[in-house]
């Protein structure tokens, strides 16, 4: 009876760090927009979804809010090798590099909408 209590308890903690590191998930980012000039701080949250898209959701100094979501033209690895992908949507295109540091994902990315003087950077850990 305690092994099986002890494995029922013990195998959650060994398998949750794997089942958190992988490279899917959301990111808690910030960075800096510039919009026609003028310069915003933002905080906020990126989620890679099945390899192959990000959705940014992002909130500025100012109190505005954004989000947009990017697909990537090449699909990631679940690896911990550094990868940089390009992403495009009907708003805009943008690069995100993914590199593994000290146990966690860590991504910068950088986006330009389309048709408006806007763009921005950022960085995060997952």
């Amino acid at each position: 009876m305690k092994n099986i209590l002890l494995t029922c308890c013990a195998l959650p903690l060994f398998f949750s760090p794997q089942a958190a590191a992988g490279i899917n998930g959301t990111y808690n980012v910030r960075g800096t927009e510039t919009d026609n000039g003028d310069k915003f701080t933002f905080t906020g949250t990126v989620k890679i979804s099945s390899f192959k898209s990000g959705s940014y959701n992002l909130k500025f100094n100012d109190g505005e809010n954004t989000s947009f979501n990017l697909t990537f033209s090449k699909p990631l690895k679940e690896t911990t090798a550094t990868q940089t992908v390009n992403g495009s949507s009907s708003k805009g295109t943008g690069t995100a590099t993914f590199r593994y540091v000290g146990g966690h994902y860590k991504v910068e990315f950088n986006y330009k909408a389309k048709g408006a003087d806007v763009k921005g950077s950022g960085a995060g850990i997952k």
